[in-house]
């Protein structure tokens, strides 16, 4: 019996926005609460209406960045299926797909990088989705997989597309 390994390549928006934000929740929150445990005054109201403010604040970040996602661009979900690729429920082999490449997008939301990955077909469709966190050495970990795959290793580029806002990925 053969078994098919599938790999979810695509992180949800929530996991993104998880690791986007989280560091910055982290810095807001541990202090906070330490400030509140080291503190002779424990006033419990304070540290709610500091937690509330943060809660909203981050909310409210993630949304709006979420819409500019979703207003600037189509963004699929790749699931990548012992040979073959599953884009928006539609299944590619590996001799359909041209191409796989690493974009860091500058300007896409805010002045950070946001980091996708580019998949062009023998048939000129192309296909954007958010990469996962990039490792230590700024290497994306799609790319990196897809590298380690024997079917998909000639198609995956290892150079990094550097672009500038949205509009550069539709000329």
């Amino acid at each position: 019996m053969i078994t098919k390994r599938t790999n979810t390549l695509s992180p949800t928006y929530f996991a993104f926005f998880c690791a986007r934000f989280g560091p910055i929740a982290l810095l807001v929150f541990v202090p906070v609460l330490l400030i509140h445990i080291l503190s002779e005054d424990k006033d419990l109201v304070l540290l709610l209406c500091i937690v509330f403010t943060c809660v909203i604040s981050i909310s409210f970040l993630w949304i709006s960045e979420y819409l500019r996602l979703q207003k600037n661009i189509c963004l699929s979900k790749v699931i990548l299926e012992g040979n073959m690729l599953r884009i928006d429920d539609i299944t590619y082999q590996a001799e359909q797909i041209d191409l796989v490449s690493s974009i860091g997008l500058r300007n896409g939301l805010d002045k950070y990088y946001l980091y996708l990955v580019e998949i062009k077909t023998t048939d000129g469709k192309k296909f954007y989705f958010l990469d996962k966190p990039m490792n230590w050495k700024f290497e994306s970990p799609t790319i990196r997989l897809l590298k380690g795959h024997p079917l998909f290793s000639s198609k995956a580029s290892n150079t990094q597309i550097e672009k500038d806002g949205f509009a550069s990925l539709f000329q």
